[in-house]
């Protein structure tokens, strides 16, 4: 036996999403079911995923500044993301399995 395939995913598309004072949205690649996320906005970035176009606020989920993450999207998905404390980006990395 070899110990090949170690790594449960694959890198797909790679996404920036300019997160500024009001809500930014991005559609991600119709087949997506992971997303690797990770956010230099301020201390902290809100984050909303579904279907369609989504908006986040100050009261959706919140992903902490230099902390990565690894989530199941729907298909079709969409997220949003709003800053916290200040404005940055969020990168976004599809996975693939």
């Amino acid at each position: 036996q070899t110990n090949e395939g170690t790594t449960a995913f694959e890198l797909g598309t790679s996404r920036i999403l300019a997160v500024g004072a009001t809500s930014a949205n991005v559609n991600l690649t119709s087949t997506c079911r992971f997303v690797s996320l990770l956010t230099t906005a301020g201390t902290h970035v809100h984050i909303s995923v579904g279907v369609g176009t989504q908006t986040a606020t100050a009261t959706s989920h919140i992903l902490l500044a230099n902390e990565r993450i690894v989530i199941a999207v729907p298909f079709n998905a969409n997220i949003a993301a709003i800053q916290g404390s200040a404005s940055g980006n969020l990168y976004i990395s599809e996975l693939v399995q």
